[in-house]
């Protein structure tokens, strides 16, 4: 299958002349990671875009549909899928455009709003919603109905679902099994015994857990991973994230009972202010080199971890509340299939997410995505030896993301690990710091 690349930074020369003809020729960066295609000429740009705008003119290549799926994520982490949608949907092609993350929502948001843009759309939830809301995506509630509620809940909007949940994420505690034997430490089932864990490896010399607190990642993690076990998991907080969306409810007011019980963490001294200064690749080495008993992260560290360390035993458990249960971790659904309300090809658009909701589109998606876990009813794979202790959590499909369900407020995710950083260093008390996160959310909600 010939699929066309187009690079962020033509995409966003497209951008700047007009939005007519490529109407979404400008999309695409990987989890977080920023990437380009090197050495485009001047020249080259120019006939890329000429052939994505005839492309678009036309509709079709070669016989075949051209159906353009947009995406913040390199092409190399979803290459098995393209190659299975060239075999299961062989009447269509699919043009995939990668877009920086740095970029990719004014430049969908913009495309959107002329009318225009991708046939399909990789979303994250917060800007499904937006989009939803505005009218630019299609429902699509009987693709929705294969999958589980804990995939589509924040892909739904007003009654129906817009997008359909990719590959999970997750993130737990890495710990090394030696260390625990060794010490003859039993693994925790509750928050209390957590805090024992940790306490148990001081008295030994050993630090409990690294951390890398001078990104506001961990803390933000690590904290909402217990109000999701205390609190948003539960009949009475199960609909927090919406109300909060809404700005019916607050956190100051809300999760201070639960938040105050967590800086046990802090109390304890498992996390500290050094740690402010220490970053995620320093706080990796540490756990990597058997410096420290426990480190929270995801599948996206394992290779590094055991490149720095082969003979690590390595195992991952997940965060828990007060009370003994499978456990939660950190994480929701990598992003979303959406597909455009105004596509010219809203057809062929259709037949390629209908071809990624069977258990063999899964299974090609969950190739270059290994460690996560799809929603679709009926697929399940083989997780590595390094995730056996979350095994039940991730059964239980006990994986949450909270401010997946915040909406347009969902960035102030980020305002919300800075002021816990602040929290930590003693500068503003609990309150204070959730009013902060809370004057964030409602100056995004206000816009």
């Amino acid at each position: 299958m010939k699929r066309k690349l187009l690079s962020a930074l033509m995409c966003t020369a497209m951008l700047a002349t007009a939005l007519t003809g490529c109407g979404g020729g400008e999309n695409t960066t990987a989890g977080g990671e920023s990437v380009q295609e090197a050495g485009t000429s001047g020249g080259e740009a120019e006939a890329a875009t000429e052939s994505a705008e005839e492309s678009t003119e036309t509709g079709s290549a070669e016989g075949k549909t051209v159906v353009r799926m947009t995406y913040w994520n390199s092409e190399d982490t979803v290459a098995a899928m393209l190659d299975y949608l060239a075999e299961a949907v062989p009447d269509v092609e699919i043009e995939y455009l990668f877009v920086d993350n740095s970029n990719y929502d004014t430049i969908v948001d913009t495309q959107l709003s002329a009318g225009e843009g991708p046939d399909i759309i990789c979303e994250s939830p917060g800007s499904a919603l937006k989009h939803a809301r505005l009218g630019y995506l299609a429902p699509l509630d009987d693709l929705a109905a294969k999958y589980s509620d804990a995939g589509t809940s924040v892909y739904s909007y007003d009654g129906s679902v817009y997008a359909l949940p990719g590959i999970s994420w997750f993130e737990g505690i890495f710990f090394n099994k030696r260390l625990f034997e060794e010490n003859n430490i039993e693994l925790p089932k509750t928050f209390d015994e957590y805090i024992a864990v940790c306490k148990s490896f001081q008295d030994l010399g050993i630090t409990p857990l690294a951390a890398g607190l001078k990104s506001w990642e961990p803390m933000l993690k690590n904290s909402m991973a217990f109000v999701a076990a205390e609190y948003l998991s539960t009949e009475e907080g199960k609909n927090f994230g919406s109300d909060y969306r809404e700005g019916k409810v607050t956190l100051d007011g809300t999760w201070n009972p639960y938040l105050e019980k967590w800086s046990q963490m802090i109390y304890e001294g498992i996390y500290t202010t050094d740690m402010t200064g220490v970053d995620h690749d320093q706080a990796l080495e540490q756990f990597a080199m058997e410096d420290a008993a426990m480190f929270c992260s995801g599948p996206w560290d394992l290779d590094a971890i055991m490149a720095k360390n082969p003979d690590l035993q390595i195992d991952m458990m997940p965060f828990y509340g007060l009370n003994e249960s499978a456990g939660w971790l950190i994480g929701g659904p990598g992003c979303g299939f959406a597909v455009n309300e105004n596509s010219a090809n809203k057809d062929a658009a259709m037949k390629v997410v209908a071809a990624i909701s069977t258990i063999e589109g899964q299974t090609a998606l969950w190739e270059n995505n290994q460690g996560g876990s799809s929603y679709l009813e009926g697929a399940s794979f083989d997780l590595p030896e390094a995730y056996n202790s979350a095994a039940t959590a991730l059964a239980a499909g006990n994986v949450y993301c909270p401010w997946n369900e915040w909406g347009t407020a969902a960035p102030a995710h980020e305002e919300y690990g800075t002021q816990m950083q602040s929290y930590l260093l003693g500068t503003q008390d609990l309150s204070t710091t959730l009013q902060n996160v809370d004057a964030a959310v409602a100056e995004l909600l206000s816009k």
